[in-house]
């Protein structure tokens, strides 16, 4: 609803009044006319724009936890620090496997003679 010429005049009158007899209230009044935060939330383009930053965010993290869940499917491969919660199998070192090669006695599985 748009103002007559009569009120807007009564209105500016009043305005100069109190910027005359309280500035600090003129003052404080006159920061409220400014462009304020919920005012510019409500402005088209910073709506548009806050909803592609959310969408490239939310993108970019998806992607990143999309890469690292392969890598926690991964065995322990022993060498981590980790210890792991199954005991490992027994396995023939490698000084026995050479000693076998080379001729030399090593562990036997025949029962010793008497």
């Amino acid at each position: 609803m748009a103002l007559s010429m009569d009120e807007q005049r009564k209105l500016a009158e009043i305005e100069q009044h109190l910027a005359k007899t309280e500035p600090a209230l003129a003052a404080r009044l006159a920061s409220l006319d400014g462009p304020g935060a919920v005012r510019v939330w409500r402005s088209p383009r910073v709506r548009v724009v806050a909803s592609c930053l959310t969408l490239v965010a939310v993108t970019v993290l998806s992607l990143i936890v999309y890469a690292l869940l392969p890598l926690r499917a991964m065995p322990d491969r022993g060498g981590s620090g980790r210890a792991s919660a199954a005991p490992r199998q027994p396995t023939m070192t490698a000084p026995q496997q050479q000693s076998v090669l080379k001729g030399q006695p090593g562990p036997s599985l025949a029962a010793p003679a008497k």
